[in-house]
């Protein structure tokens, strides 16, 4: 799995912790807490919101964070590891944040195919919220420009 592409270089604070939560995760080697995977996708006014990071943050302490990011079709799931997908059991607080720019195969940058800004009051702390449990989970986000 490329992170750069979830996780392009103009966002090196966000790369920097998901990299601290991957490691402190265990890596995908089956130790660390239970977790259930979650998928979902995200539209603004019905229409998808395409090339946006999304974030799930435990509101339980000591919850280590699963990352994100949506296609063209603002699709998304989530990763706990780099090898294992899902999200902690229990409450989340969601981020999601534009994607400035996404990376090709070969690492080089590709321009923003997102007309759609996300509108101010989503990406305010504690905006959006999920609770994860036991098994598949489909999270749909529906924002409101309005």
């Amino acid at each position: 799995m490329n992170l750069k592409a979830i996780f392009p270089k103009s966002q090196p604070v966000v790369a920097a912790l998901a990299l601290f939560a991957l490691s402190q995760a265990g890596c995908g080697r089956g130790d660390g807490p239970e977790v259930a995977e979650v998928s979902g996708i995200i539209t603004l006014d019905g229409e998808p919101l395409p090339w946006v990071n999304i974030q799930f943050v435990p509101e339980s302490p000591g919850g280590s964070p699963s990352f994100g990011g949506t296609n063209l079709d603002g699709k998304y799931r989530l990763l706990f590891t780099q090898d294992k997908a899902g999200a902690m059991l229990g409450r989340h607080r969601v981020e999601i944040s534009p994607r400035e720019s996404r990376l090709d195969e070969n690492d080089e940058k590709l321009p923003s195919e997102s007309p759609l800004e996300i509108p101010k009051k989503y990406l305010q702390p504690g905006a959006l919220t999920a609770d994860v449990e036991s098994g598949s989970n489909v999270i749909n986000f529906e924002l409101s420009s309005k």
